[in-house]
Formats: structure tokens, sequence, C-alpha cells
């Protein structure tokens, strides 16, 4: 990876040749497995097909709502090549001029932002489903550097939508933005490449994760550095990373809980009052943000950059394994992952380059895209199905969700 000063160019093309890297390593150390596995039959996670008479024929920098077309011309947003299974819907499709690395919805869901090589971000209007916004400084103009997470402060009952956007970026700058003016609100200058960041659910808080294996916790109304947690310097003790963090996750239910996970293979549980790590998962190989604690606070996501069983549920209190997930019959190599509520989850990912929600209950898949135009970097969850009714005793879709493959950001909605 580059150093903090690079041009741009240099730390993009090292950050592909990173990815590169990693992907032919694992692919190379699971070679052997692969052969020996039974190959799956490519509907045996969807079970019977069940497909929507509903289609998003979207271009480019437009946003088209779904008509109805009849069934055989489902499998074509064919156009663009893109293999859809299970009831899904493309509602908008909005593509930009660079490859896009992170997005966020605002607290409102009126705007998605999204994060891009150069280190600029973007306001996509989700109405109209034009670009109507630009989020750079003069100190991204003179030391640019691609654009690694974005997020906004949990929407908190009575307290007032903050209507910032705070991003972090491979030069160490944290930056909080407020969109509507495109102001920098503040910055935040670490000595590192900044790789992710996490807001506490209920206090201004937020945690930052890079490629010096710390953990930095800030308070946001002070802009403070209150902790740093990291491994001790005994070499015989696992009580922190020992490689680049890449995602962080505050705990729903605890004011002082964290897990973090990244390139040595580990997820380390912390307690932000205490230095160290107190205990850790291992074997799961962690290059995005994707890891995520339910919101009873009793079950952890984890979706590896794996091509073997890359999607597992573990227990929080006792870190043992509950579940691995039904393998796509894609093998993928994921970057992102979330719950979706307490019913679903979703990851994406590339080679193949795919995008899936799961049921929970069934533990398969709902629905997934496939031959997307780039590797899915990052998801976020937005506003409730637009079939979703609060009254309604049946279990409520998925809400839809946002997702960015290549230079281009969709939004889709599940049926059940």
């Amino acid at each position: 990876m580059p150093s903090v000063g690079l041009s741009n160019s240099v730390i993009y093309l090292n950050l592909n040749i990173m990815r590169k890297s990693l992907r032919q390593s694992v692919i190379s150390s699971q070679a052997s497995a692969s052969k020996s596995r039974q190959s799956i039959p490519r509907t045996s996670t969807l079970g019977p097909r069940k497909l929507s008479r509903k289609v998003s024929y979207a271009v480019v920098k437009s946003h088209h709502q779904a008509g109805d077309v009849d069934e055989d011309n489902r499998l074509a947003e064919v156009e663009q090549g893109l293999h859809l299974e299970g009831d899904i819907t493309i509602l908008s499709q909005i593509e930009g001029t660079q490859e896009i690395l992170c997005l966020s919805y605002t607290e409102t869901f009126d705007y998605l932002g999204i994060g891009l090589a150069d280190g600029t971000v973007r306001l996509i209007n989700r109405k109209t489903g034009e670009f109507e916004g630009t989020l750079r400084d003069e100190e991204i103009n003179q030391n640019p550097g691609t654009t690694t997470s974005i997020k906004h402060r949990p929407v908190q009952g009575a307290l007032p939508v903050t209507q910032t956007l705070t991003a972090t970026y491979v030069t160490g700058c944290v930056k909080c933005w407020h969109y509507p003016t495109g102001r920098c609100l503040y910055t935040i200058r670490e000595n590192r490449q900044t790789l992710g960041l996490a807001y506490h659910p209920t206090l201004p808080k937020f945690v930052t994760v890079g490629d010096d294996t710390k953990l930095c916790v800030y308070d946001e109304e002070t802009k403070a550095l209150e902790r740093i947690l990291q491994a001790s310097n005994s070499p015989d003790v696992m009580n922190g990373h020992r490689s680049r963090v890449f995602a962080a996750c505050f705990n729903p239910r605890s004011s002082h809980e964290i897990i973090s996970g990244g390139w040595d293979d580990t997820i380390q549980f912390w307690d932000i009052r205490e230095p160290h790590a107190s205990r850790f998962i291992s074997g799961v190989h962690i290059c995005g943000d994707s890891i995520d604690i339910s919101q009873d606070g009793k079950e952890i996501l984890t979706c590896s950059w794996s091509k073997q069983d890359p999607i597992k549920l573990w227990d929080y209190g006792t870190g043992k394994l509950i579940d691995t997930l039904e393998p796509d019959p894609w093998e993928s190599l994921l970057y992102t992952g979330k719950f979706v509520g307490s019913s679903f989850a979703s990851c994406g990912g590339c080679d193949a380059n795919l995008f899936r929600i799961i049921d929970l209950t069934s533990k398969k898949t709902l629905s997934a895209i496939k031959k997307l135009p780039g590797g899915v970097y990052d998801i976020d969850v937005g506003p409730p199905h637009s079939k979703f009714q609060k009254k309604s005793v049946r279990r409520p879709p998925p809400p839809r969700i946002a997702f960015c493959s290549g230079k281009t950001v969709f939004e889709v909605e599940s049926n059940i």
C-alpha cells in the first residue's frame, strides 16, 4: 500500500494490486479444497424459481420505477448482462465516471453519498436519480486519496437530524461534511491509512480503523481522541490485531463494547474502557465492512474474503459458531455484509461479482444479482419496502438496499 502523500493514481493502482494479490493467494490456497467439493446446483440455494413480474430498465444518471413486463424479459436487464435470481426488483441504477468504493444513505434517506477513488464524495438525489452535490475541499485537491468509508451518526429519538456525512480516506483524513452546503465541519488527521469508521449506536462517539492495527475512539462533540485500542507488546498473547483492520462495529446493546476484523483472520472483542482486546474468534479473513452485530446484541455476522464458507453466524457471548449459511451457487470473495433487520442479511463481493439477500429463517438465498459490472464493495440499508405496512401481522419484506458495483450504484428491493 502507498504511503500518505502519493498521488491518487498511485494510491488507487496499489489498492487494485493489493486486491489482486489477495485474490490470487486465497484462490491458490483453496484450489485443492475446491476440487474436492461437490458442485452445487445453480438452483439449490434459491429453491423453486419465483420470478418478479416487474423489472426496472434504468439508464445512466436517471431513475426509473419498475414497470410490468413479460416474465421472459426479466432475466435481462439483459442488455447489461445482469443475472437476477429470486423476486428482486432493481429500482434505480446510476452510473458515474469513477469506481465507487463506499456509500451511505443520509439520515432521512433523501440522498445517497458515494465515495470515489479520487477522494470525492458525491450526492445522489434518490427522487430524481441526479447527482446534486460534491463534497471536496482544497485539502483533498492538494492531496487526493481514495474514500474508504462513509457513515452518518445514527438517528436517535428526539435528537435533531444533523445533515452530515463523515468520510474516511486512505490519506489518513477523517472529514465531517454538512452535505446541504458542501462545507467540511471538521477534519481529523491520522498518521496512517484510515480504512473504516463506525458510529456508536447511542452516544456521540465513533471509532476508526486502519493499516496500523489500532482502533481509535473519538468523542464527536469535542473531536478528541479518547482511547487507542491495540494489542499489547507480548508476542505470546493475542489481545489485539497484528495486521490491517478494515471493519469495526459497536454492540447496539452495550455502551462500551466493539468488535473488529481484518487481515490477521481474527475478530477481536474490545471494551473501550480497556486498552487491549479481551477475546477473539479466529479463521475469519476480513477485507471490508463485512462484520455486523444483530440488534439484540446476541449474534455476529461475518462475511469473509474466502471462497469456502464465507458467511457465518456466531454467538456474541461465547464466540462459538452458530451456523455456516448455505453457500451461494456462485462462489464470491466477500467485501461487505450486514444484518438487514432481524430476519435477513445481505452481502456482496467479487469473483464472481455478486449481491445477495439471505433469509435468516431458512438460511437460504432470498434473491441475488450476478454478473454485475464490478465487485460489490459496500452495502447500506435504506427505507422500508414500498409494500411494508406497520399494522400487518405478516413478516415484513426486507427494506430497500443500496450497493455499489464498479462505477454504478444500484438500489433494489426484494419480496418474500
